[in-house]
């Protein structure tokens, strides 16, 4: 199993777009931390502050967390379509399969992927969610 997702780790990080696309879906969903943590100052009259209106407190930051996260998830799935495509554009399945990754393994190898971003995904939102509703 662990062979199998670093054989797919390592044809990810090696592909400059995945790479970026990555970044993107694991990443830009932290900067609900820093929406937290703006002021904003309306031409001096009154200061808007976010995090003390009560949208980060429990439970209503689960909610704001998870929506914000959810609107980079498209990154995700279009790297999950452009690595099944990069198997057939750079012929890497015919080796694959040459060098003996039978079919089973080779989507077994995509699966485990998949799952792994998205265990890493709910770590990651989930922590960050848990921090900001305990520091609000």
């Amino acid at each position: 199993m662990l062979r199998l997702l670093q054989i797919e780790l390592q044809k990810l990080w090696l592909n400059r777009t995945s790479k970026v696309l990555i970044f993107i879906s694991f990443v830009l969903p932290f900067t609900v931390l820093v929406l937290s943590s703006i002021k904003i100052n309306f031409f001096g009259f009154f200061t808007l502050e976010l995090g003390e209106l009560g949208i980060f407190n429990f439970p209503i930051v689960w909610h704001i967390t998870t929506f914000f996260a959810s609107q980079f998830k498209f990154f995700f799935a279009i790297v999950v379509v452009s690595m099944i495509g990069n198997e057939f554009s750079n012929k890497t399945i015919k080796q694959n399969l040459i060098d003996g990754l039978s079919k089973k393994e080779f989507i077994l190898s995509k699966f485990y992927t998949i799952v792994f971003f998205s265990l890493a995904a709910t770590i990651l939102i989930g922590l960050a969610t848990l921090l900001i509703g305990l520091y609000y």
